[in-house]
């Protein structure tokens, strides 16, 4: 594998980055919901003409095939649940706004000039490796605090749920995707939805100690309940998540506890 370091506003490391590719995995993105917020042309600027440059650089070099990370975030506050690809779509942020425009983009592209597009929508992905500055994140948020005794971040008081899909389960749907053709949208995630609150409950359990708690109250542009129906993805593919939550956030604790500053 060879790392390339550059920025999708760069097109000539687009290029050389392009080069010799037969398909791309778009996940390059800001992805803080209050951020986006806050800064909303910053996150146009980056998420949606940056990935404009890239499908551009992607017709320019000949590579028709792509996979973007989009997010659940599209669907913005649901009125039923499970969410199904067909629903409509609301951004309750910019950060959502952003998806759906790179989505539509793709949309355009498909038609305009033969791509083949496969849109995944990620729940909430969560597994070892994942590291932010600032964590934003609720589990690496949540396992660093315990770990290193502060109190936990929480809004809402915990009562808000969430599908947290364990990293290689969201791996391994971006592998059974690449040959799909046309365009196509796919929700990734377990179907069941989680309390918060119970994710801390338990990682207190995995950590042996109640971790402490510190209400921040509402979370502005955020949702307050969503989870998934993947069965679309799972009628196509054969794909299904593998991991249950325990399992993931036992191996999730390890690999932070592995780390030199634990």
């Amino acid at each position: 594998m060879t790392l390339l370091h550059g920025d999708l506003k760069d097109s000539e490391a687009l290029e050389k980055a392009l080069g010799g590719v037969d398909a791309v995995i778009h996940m390059a993105s800001l992805i803080e919901v209050s951020e986006s917020v806050k800064y909303p042309l910053k996150f146009a600027e980056n998420n949606i003409m940056g990935s404009i440059n890239l499908l551009e650089a992607m017709k320019e070099k000949g590579v028709k095939r792509i996979i973007f990370s989009s997010s659940a975030t599209v669907y913005g506050e649901p009125k039923t649940l499970p969410l199904t690809e067909g629903m409509p779509l609301d951004s309750a942020n910019p950060y959502a706004a952003s998806k759906i425009a790179v989505e539509q983009f793709l949309s355009a592209y498909h038609k305009n000039h033969g791509f083949d597009v496969t849109i995944l929508r990620y729940f909430n992905p969560y597994g070892p490796g994942e590291e932010h500055e600032p964590e934003t994140h609720a589990i690496p948020n949540f396992i660093k605090n315990g770990l290193d005794k502060k109190p936990v971040p929480l809004y809402w008081k915990g009562e808000q749920t969430r599908d947290f899909i364990y990293i290689e389960d969201l791996a391994k749907a971006h592998t059974v995707v690449l040959d799909q053709s046309g365009f196509n949208i796919f929700n990734v995630g377990t179907e069941q939805g989680v309390r918060i609150i119970d994710v801390i409950n338990k990682l207190s359990d995995i950590l042996g100690y109640t971790l402490e708690v510190e209400d921040l109250g509402d979370r502005p542009g955020d949702v307050r309940s969503n989870y998934a129906s993947s069965q679309k993805l799972k009628e196509s593919t054969g794909w299904s998540a593998q991991t249950d939550l325990n399992e993931g956030l036992r191996k999730t604790v390890e690999w932070f506890k592995s780390r030199e500053n634990f």
